[in-house]
């Protein structure tokens, strides 16, 4: 089994909530970038309508207030709340998603030593959720971590119902228990994490307009979900 992976600490206070009418916009830096920004768009866009639009977007965008610049930078906040974390709603806790799902993958691992202990390494039950750990432990952004969590999830329930009457025969019912609590526990937690609505809310300012414009000039991407 790979060494156990810390999915990240949380480094500071959580970034404030995303609010869409707070991207600021910044006309000097979005107008004179487009003469750069056109060189790289597609022959489609440099048709002279097409031009136009883009042009008649960058002053809308002047007038209400949002840039390619600020939007990228928004877009890096975002992102980043999902190691940062993001606030219980109606309290002071942080919830961090690598933290929890590292909290929930040294669960995991418990329970799958003991099937191996109880068992055997060789049993079907115990390769699946070995296999399945090792899977998150390799994962990398938010929606890889997801899927690999979800399959976690299915491979030690499996192995738990397993072990569960084996164990209560022996000194080891309590220790297991301990830790499928713990597993169980962690997925609550991350359940209640708002990283996702966060990320929703500004992926839905970026397909508007005229943010879907300049998102596509400065190549400002959708911020990945936890999903």
């Amino acid at each position: 089994m790979a060494a156990q992976k810390d999915f990240g600490p949380v480094s500071g206070p959580a970034s404030p909530a995303f609010d869409p009418n707070a991207v600021e916009f910044d006309t000097a830096a979005g107008l004179p970038a487009l003469g750069k920004a056109e060189g790289k768009l597609p022959g489609a866009l440099r048709r002279p309508l097409t031009a136009r639009i883009i042009a008649l977007a960058l002053v809308l965008a002047a007038v209400v207030g949002l840039g390619g610049g600020k939007l990228a930078a928004k877009a890096a906040d975002v992102a980043a709340l999902y190691e940062k974390g993001t606030p219980i709603a109606g309290g002071a806790a942080v919830i961090s998603i690598p933290e929890e799902l590292t909290a929930r993958a040294q669960a995991a691992a418990g329970i799958v030593g003991m099937g191996k202990t109880l068992l055997g390494m060789t049993d079907p039950l115990v390769t699946s959720a070995a296999e399945a750990l090792d899977a998150l432990y390799d994962a990398e952004g938010p929606a890889e971590q997801y899927a690999a969590n979800t399959q976690l999830a299915a491979a030690i329930d499996s192995l738990y119902q397993q072990l569960k009457p084996i164990a209560d025969e022996s000194d080891r019912g309590q220790t297991l228990q301990t830790q499928w609590s713990e597993f169980l526990s962690r997925q609550d937690i991350l359940s209640q994490s708002s990283y996702n609505e966060e990320a929703q809310a500004f992926n839905k300012t970026l397909s508007s307009f005229p943010a879907v414009l300049l998102g596509g000039i400065w190549q400002v991407q959708e911020v990945e979900l936890f999903a």
